[in-house]
């Protein structure tokens, strides 16, 4: 056999340093924002958090609500704002002479309705679980909505038995979760919008598979249904692509759609209902 290579030298453009900005805005919590600054490609050092900052949040109408006060490691919490459904916040934030502007709208509140749960045979699986629940929104605004789910099984491992938490498969052959675009990205975090539902509520029926190995047992089963923001839609399914595309080397960059001007990142409004299923 015979081989050969080449050195190639990489030129590494600097890029100047940028903001970094990590929110999920929930309604009716405390609001959190993680601030940081971008790193080289080259620096395997750990983040650089941002603890410099002022973040203040305004109404609408630029009536100013809180301060946030800095936690340490770039976290910021309010002591007095909780966001609202259906409701505009502003967010200054001031750091190293620059001022940046988010402004961002909680998504109004939406019917759910859990109709069934139920053990079934789905695509040859006989292990399945599968939820059945009514959904319906505003037919006079844009809504964006996702499904999560989160899997808590017990471990034996030799005498000890130990809970393990993870980020479960989401199967379904439901129209609306299977032919968007966007949902394809991700079977953990499936992100769909109303574009379907026709002035009317819609039934989704979809599920995971339950832990069927001797040493692994699914003992509960966490249920999360979001309503997003356009920005948050549009940031999370970003995200999604970019981690499905992350380890092919012939894929094109992914463009993170984030919502603060002149930085990375984005803070965004979500209202989320958890429902919670326990296995004996």
């Amino acid at each position: 056999m015979v081989s050969c290579k080449k050195e190639i030298a990489v030129n590494i453009v600097d890029r100047p340093v940028m903001l970094v900005v990590n929110a999920d805005l929930l309604c009716d919590s405390f609001v959190e924002i993680n601030l940081s600054m971008t790193q080289k490609i080259t620096d395997n050092t750990d983040q650089k958090k941002v603890d410099d900052a002022v973040i203040e949040v305004f109404s609408k109408d630029t009536t100013i609500l809180d301060v946030l006060t800095s936690q340490g490691n770039g976290v910021y919490k309010s002591a007095v704002v909780k966001p609202r459904a259906a409701k505009n916040y502003l967010f200054k934030i001031s750091q190293q002479n620059k001022v940046y502007w988010i402004d961002e709208m909680i998504p109004d509140t939406f019917d759910l309705n859990i109709v069934d749960t139920s053990r079934v045979i789905f695509q040859g699986q006989n292990n399945f679980f599968q939820f059945r629940l009514d959904l319906s929104n505003d037919v006079f605004k844009d809504n964006f909505f996702s499904f999560r789910l989160k899997k808590i099984s017990k471990k034996v491992q030799g005498t000890d038995t130990i809970l393990v938490e993870e980020w479960s498969d989401i199967n379904s052959v439901d129209f609306i979760l299977t032919e968007n675009s966007q949902s394809r990205f991700s079977k953990k975090h499936l992100l769909f919008t109303d574009q379907y539902f026709r002035g009317s509520k819609q039934e989704f029926k979809f599920g995971t598979s339950l832990s069927d190995k001797t040493n692994l047992k699914t003992v509960k089963l966490i249920l999360f249904v979001s309503s997003h923001s356009e920005s948050g839609y549009n940031f999370y399914t970003s995200v999604n692509e970019h981690l499905f595309y992350q380890n092919d080397p012939f894929s094109q960059p992914t463009l993170l759609k984030g919502n603060v001007p002149n930085a990375y990142g984005a803070a965004v409004g979500q209202i989320t209902k958890v429902f919670e299923v326990q296995f004996k």
